[in-house]
């Protein structure tokens, strides 16, 4: 597997994490979840469970329920910049272990799964005024970033990995709804018709995307419609492992400052 795109090799964690002040940002959970540096900084850890836990926890804290907060903009922006560290060719997973035990283990590429929450995050900007949650500040400093992060993706549609070049592509659409980036739709309107027709997680938002483009989409499958049973059965779970909780059990209290623990 090759590392395309993005950064040439190693990236220099301690170098990005201090081109911001954490101190003066924050999560969702600031005495719950690890500090956003911690989380980001785990991301590029030697150990695939720790990766993969990092991953939850930037779901669970940095954009919580879609929420924006003063942190994702900068933990956008740096895990844009790690894209390319060949750490990111880890296969990892963000289950829980009881999750594991229920569901057998689902390991996927961090470069995938990071792709995939940039992907997502930008997504919920999609839908004003009552969609994202979050400060206004919050949300424009996120919305800010987007010409940053699509360099940063862009490379990433020419991998070597289909689901690499999959995720990238995802990631990509919700961007081009920035006026700056508008221009990029027609040179990739044909590869988005090619996601459309394939059966992939990323299928029914490209079809999305192309709809909002005024492109022809009665040749692809409309979305299914999800089956209220299965919300229940999902609250179910969630209540009989307490996983109302994402950082459920102790944890040991964060410095004021990470930065001395940065390596």
């Amino acid at each position: 597997m090759t590392n395309e795109g993005g950064s040439a090799g190693f990236v220099d964690v301690r170098a990005l994490l201090l081109r911001t002040d954490w101190n003066a940002v924050e999560h969702c959970c600031p005495n719950v979840a690890p500090m956003t540096p911690v989380i980001l900084r785990q991301l590029l850890d030697d150990d695939p469970r720790v990766q993969g836990t990092a991953v939850r926890d930037l779901y669970g804290a940095v954009t919580h329920q879609g929420t924006f907060y003063s942190a994702t903009a900068p933990a956008a922006l740096f895990v844009a910049a790690i894209l390319g560290d060949p750490r990111t060719l880890a296969m990892v997973t963000s289950q829980r272990p009881w999750e594991i035990d229920q569901h057998g283990e689902q390991l996927s590429l961090l470069r995938v799964r990071l792709l995939g929450w940039l992907g997502d995050t930008a997504q919920d900007t999609d839908y004003p005024p009552e969609w994202p949650p979050g400060r206004q500040e919050d949300i424009e400093a996120f919305l800010a970033t987007r010409p940053v992060l699509y360099d940063a993706v862009h490379p990433f549609l020419g991998d070597s990995e289909q689901q690499v070049r999959d995720a990238a592509l995802f990631a990509i659409l919700p961007l081009l709804a920035d006026p700056a980036l508008t221009r990029h739709v027609p040179a990739l309107t044909d590869v988005v018709h090619e996601l459309a027709a394939r059966d992939t997680p990323y299928r029914w938002y490209a079809i999305d995307r192309l709809a909002a483009w005024g492109q022809d989409t009665s040749r692809y499958p409309q979305p299914p419609q999800p089956d209220p049973n299965d919300f229940a059965d999902a609250v179910a779970e969630d209540v009989t492992h307490g996983d109302h909780d994402p950082w459920a059990g102790l944890r040991e209290p964060w410095p004021d400052s990470v930065y001395d623990s940065v390596q």
